[in-house]
């Protein structure tokens, strides 16, 4: 089982809204039937709407300050084998999802026990997963491929004789801004809209 927990932002803002993240998670219900979509659920309903998880968690960031995060996300990733154990079964994971929360919450550390009913939170089940211009991986390695982009659109340009170069050499920079990059899957630089490897996540905002 492999779990992690961040704020969202954009670069160095945090996000002010939940929606573009629902947004996101919403995208693998496109194009499906009704009964194959995927919905949003919290610790007592199946089915949440997209527009409710937006408006609840919006409404419960009224009194954060501007450099405070709005709200975090948590991805809880079981593995293969845990998936075969529970036959991956989707309801098996809403459960535990929940029993999750319920360990989550008394973790806080306050004058009276919280529960998980007293978090504002809503989880998805993903059966893709793809990376998003906000994630780490494609902010850190932004400033590789932007050198990238510069350096073959200078190779078209010596190649068109528009200007002076040496494309071997242009190439050799390529090649050593392909090694710098920090993220890579599978020999190439992680970028937005690239599958994530890994089993089924749980997304939970």
């Amino acid at each position: 089982m492999y779990l992690t927990i961040s704020a969202q932002k954009m670069g160095s803002t945090y996000n002010s809204s939940v929606g573009n993240y629902v947004d996101y998670l919403e995208k693998e219900n496109e194009d499906r039937l009704p009964e194959q979509r995927e919905e949003f659920f919290d610790q007592e309903n199946d089915s949440v709407s997209p527009q409710m998880v937006i408006d609840e968690i919006d409404a419960n960031t009224a009194k954060l300050r501007q450099k405070d995060p709005k709200f975090y996300s948590i991805v809880v990733s079981p593995n293969q084998r845990e998936l075969k154990a529970i036959g991956n079964d989707p309801n098996i994971l809403r459960e535990y999802t929940r029993k999750l929360m319920e360990d989550y919450a008394k973790s806080f550390h306050h004058n009276q026990e919280v529960k998980a009913e007293n978090l504002k939170y809503y989880a998805k089940i993903e059966h893709e997963r793809t990376y998003r211009g906000f994630d780490k991986q494609v902010q850190e390695n932004a400033p590789y491929r932007g050198e990238i982009a510069r350096l073959r659109n200078e190779i078209r340009k010596v190649e068109r004789g528009e200007s002076l170069g040496n494309v071997k050499e242009l190439e050799k920079k390529i090649k050593e801004q392909e090694r710098l990059a920090p993220h890579k899957q599978n020999g190439q630089l992680v970028a937005a809209g690239m599958q994530k490897e890994g089993p089924r996540p749980i997304s939970i905002s």
